[in-house]
């Protein structure tokens, strides 16, 4: 079983090109690393810890913080 670090280390290693373009100021607003890791590894847990891809946690993660963001900011 991963943890919670080994899974983040490998969702974060897969997700290069997001972070690429982060960089290049295309995403906005840039969003916290370590966040996301946590709430993929809640989705990875609430999943039942498949060996399968992390990118589906991640992505998911992504997109929720970001709504979150976009939510917060249009308040």
């Amino acid at each position: 079983m991963k943890t919670q670090e080994e899974h983040m280390h490998t969702a974060r290693g897969s997700s290069r090109r997001s972070d690429e373009a982060t960089d290049l100021g295309i995403e906005h607003p840039m969003l916290d690393q370590e966040a996301i890791g946590r709430l993929a590894y809640f989705f990875w847990e609430e999943r039942g810890c498949p060996n399968d891809s992390p990118d589906e946690d991640w992505f998911r993660a992504e997109a929720e913080l970001r709504n979150r963001l976009a939510a917060a900011a249009s308040n």
